[in-house]
């Protein structure tokens, strides 16, 4: 994981799917058996990727949501473990979903392409992004990690 300046000055963390770990993100061997991770991500295929590795480490996956307000409606009627976010959902941003994950104490992960001088990643600085395309061990990985430092 790296520290990638911002444009506007600010600085978050990011993981580029090259091996690099910390205390954020576990072993390789970690394991997501009885977690509920939300999946909010507006691309069909890459939503169905992410869910197919979440639940080979053993989590349950809640959705994938593929808007703002399926992702709103999912966090009001579920219990969720953590979350893995996409800045951008369509045209709209991801920040109230962000805003309510933060608001109940759910740890998410932002997992986008977007360039790091996003004002979405300025916003949320400490809030680890994984970096499109990662494999499903990086996603598994970085997940367990934010799960481990919650708790």
């Amino acid at each position: 994981m790296s520290f990638i300046p911002k444009e506007s000055g600010c600085r978050s963390r990011t993981h580029r799917g090259t091996g690099e770990k910390d205390a954020r993100f576990a072993s390789r061997n970690a394991r997501l058996n009885g977690s509920r991770i939300l999946v909010v991500e507006d691309e069909f295929i890459i939503a169905m990727e992410i869910q197919g590795s979440l639940e080979e480490a053993g989590a349950t996956v809640v959705g994938p949501a593929y808007t703002v307000e399926s992702a709103l409606a999912m966090l009001d009627h579920e219990t969720i473990s953590a979350a893995i976010v996409d800045l951008r959902l369509g045209r709209d941003s991801a920040t109230p979903v962000a805003a309510a994950l933060a608001e109940r104490h759910i740890p998410f992960v932002f997992y986008t392409g977007q360039p790091p001088g996003d004002p979405i990643r300025c916003a949320w600085p400490e809030t680890g992004v994984l970096a499109k395309p990662a494999s499903g061990e990086e996603i598994v990985q970085a997940i367990a990690g934010i799960l481990y430092t919650a708790h």
